[in-house]
């Protein structure tokens, strides 16, 4: 098959605009700048005027489980790797059974009533989807309120191991990233996957001062030859809306020159 000189697939969406300002509907997909997004129930998007650099805040619906989450895709392992890094904040409360945060590729996202690939209640994990997944999760259902980088697969964990060399085994509940979880701070986080379908997270936040921290990787890989969207969503844990502010989301792939 003939190959062109645009082997890489890539967006970098700065949220200077490019989305309706104002209530969206509680059906179908509707588009972010370069994404697209879905989600349980209406909400508003708007831009945040106060604040640089072009911002989309994410406000949700009020019931329990209302949710939004944009996306990007479809991207294979296989085809050269792939990788995306965000920079948000979860604007109200963290704890308290507020919200639930995934940032990461997830091969299994309905278009009409998406569900988090990673939830936790308490100290019980769950890997949502038959497909594979690499990112990080957030769930203030959960004992520790943290991010934590997690892989699965089919329903269940995939093994992974603290980032740095010879890194402790990581358990079902992901791999933490010890940050200090503050409402409406900015935190960045990176995952990659490389060709061979294992995965890897970064994570900075105020403890990592000017540069990313290694937090774990996978051990065991996704399925190379499976189409991931590259996914940023929020979920509420209670009866009230939460505000998710996005400030940039960039993803790069390859494409598979051998498709007929």
């Amino acid at each position: 098959m003939a190959q062109g000189s645009r082997g890489k697939t890539y967006i970098f969406e700065d949220m200077f605009g490019g989305f309706a300002d104002g209530a969206w509907a509680a059906t179908g997909v509707g588009q972010v700048g370069q994404m697209l997004f879905t989600s349980v129930n209406e909400g508003a998007l708007a831009p945040t005027l106060d604040e640089p650099g072009g911002i989309l805040a994410v406000t949700t619906d009020v019931g329990d489980d209302d949710n939004w989450a944009g996306f990007a895709g479809g991207f294979k392992p296989a085809d050269g790797g792939m990788w995306m890094e965000t920079r948000l904040k979860i604007v109200d409360s963290v704890a308290a059974t507020r919200a639930a945060v995934w940032v990461g590729f997830a091969e299994t996202l309905s278009l009409t009533t998406p569900v988090m690939p990673f939830e936790t209640a308490t100290a019980t994990t769950t890997y949502n989807g038959t497909g594979g997944m690499a990112g990080f999760g957030f769930d203030s259902d959960a004992t520790d309120i943290d991010f934590r980088f997690a892989a699965g697969d089919a329903g269940a964990a995939l093994a992974t191991a603290a980032g740095q060399v010879g890194g402790a085994v990581g358990a079902a509940l992901g791999i933490r990233t010890n940050g200090t979880m503050t409402a409406d701070r900015w935190m960045i986080f990176r995952v990659e996957v490389r060709p061979d379908g294992l995965a890897r997270g970064w994570y900075g936040g105020i403890d990592t001062g000017n540069e990313l921290r290694f937090i774990g990787r996978s051990t065991a890989a996704l399925g190379t030859g499976d189409t991931f969207h590259a996914v940023v969503m929020i979920e509420n844990r209670a009866a009230a809306n939460e505000i998710l502010e996005i400030d940039y989301v960039e993803i790069e792939g390859n494409r598979d020159w051998l498709a007929t």
